[in-house]
């Protein structure tokens, strides 16, 4: 009886024993499970991890991403790349790095409003001026929507962050987002502009870039919700197209010196004379005008120029029929409005 009674107190004391210890696990179970939820919750559910992960959608130029986020909001129904969303795009956005929550401050009862700053950077495509680099902040307000697996929160934005942004092109109808062409209007306007959304935070580098035209680069930043920016594109002739109008001068001037007649048609000289001409008259040029561009109120404009042609032709006296040789220099000047056409031609028109 005595071994009996022994072997059912040590059954007694082993299933106590992996009571306590099942018990045990459970519980550092439940711990371990309120535990990850926690962690979770701080670093994957809570406000700030909401606009965080926002941010680095942005970040990684991942506008499908940031767009999908809950209360980014449009207000143009153009999709992404198009039209009022033309900045929104991958190759339009610039860097965003440095990303760091400065305070986090509930209002009420599941509603934050945060602060985070961040640095900005722009490069332009071409490289013709210094990259851009700005440290900025931005307030995002975010709200909790509801709860998914009983336990995780969600979150939604109260202001889209989202900034419109007008964009003026001084001397031509279009301009370079990044690496992305955007048309503001007309192509054939001299002057165009246009309104764009942004994603906040972001930085769009704005320019020029033609054969005949160019501007410096212009970083267009937008760092706060439903707030207007703006930017100028302020695009000038390149050298090449001062060359090319000189070329075309030049050219049209050596046509004009071909022509055997005191008043060559459609030339900027001529020559009057009251006696009788008894040879062909026979021009040349002497000096070129040189030329300058600029921007006039539909077109560019070459201002003034003189130039000097000259002539050579045997004239008869009415008076007393004795022939004599006229050689003399006969300044003139010239003056035009230039445009260029939506191929790339340049045409030239008499200035109104």
């Amino acid at each position: 009886m005595t071994d009996e009674a022994d072997a059912g107190e040590n059954s007694r004391d082993a299933l106590q024993r992996s009571v306590v210890i099942y018990t045990g696990l459970l519980l550092l179970t439940v711990a371990a499970a309120f535990s990850a939820v926690g962690i979770l919750n701080r670093e994957l559910y809570s406000a700030p991890a909401f606009v965080r992960i926002y941010l680095d959608a942005v970040a990684g130029h991942d506008v499908a991403a940031a767009l999908a986020t809950p209360g980014v909001k449009l207000v143009t129904d153009d999709a992404p790349g198009t039209g009022e969303a033309s900045l929104i795009t991958p190759d339009a956005l610039g860097g965003l790095s440095d990303i760091e929550l400065v305070s986090d401050t509930e209002i009420i009862p599941g509603r934050h409003r945060m602060v985070f700053s961040y640095t900005l950077t722009g490069t332009p495509v071409r490289g013709d001026s210094n990259p851009y680099t700005v440290t900025a902040q931005s307030e995002f307000d975010v709200e909790r929507t509801g709860t998914s697996w009983l336990v995780f929160p969600e979150w939604s934005f109260v202001r889209s962050p989202i900034a419109t942004a007008t964009v003026t092109v001084s001397h031509a109808s279009d301009f370079t987002a990044g690496a992305v062409q955007v048309s503001a209007g007309d192509p054939t306007a001299f002057h165009a502009s246009s309104s764009y959304e942004m994603l906040v935070p972001s930085l769009v580098m704005l320019s020029h870039h033609s054969e005949q035209l160019g501007s410096r680069a212009v970083p267009l930043a937008a760092t706060k919700p439903r707030t207007p920016v703006s930017a100028i594109v302020d695009v000038q002739p390149t050298t090449g197209f001062l060359a090319e109008v000189q070329t075309a001068v030049d050219d049209f001037l050596a046509d004009c010196v071909t022509e055997r007649l005191l008043y060559p048609p459609g030339c900027p000289f001529g020559l009057d004379v009251n006696d009788r001409i008894v040879s062909e008259p026979v021009w040349s040029i002497e000096s070129y005008p040189q030329l300058t561009l600029l921007a006039g109120q539909d077109s560019w404009v070459v201002p003034n120029a003189r130039g000097t042609a000259r002539v050579v032709v045997d004239i008869r006296s009415l008076f007393d029929g004795t022939v004599t040789t006229r050689d003399e220099l006969v300044p003139f000047d010239v003056s035009f409005a230039v445009s260029v056409e939506p191929d790339g031609s340049i045409a030239f028109s008499p200035r109104s």
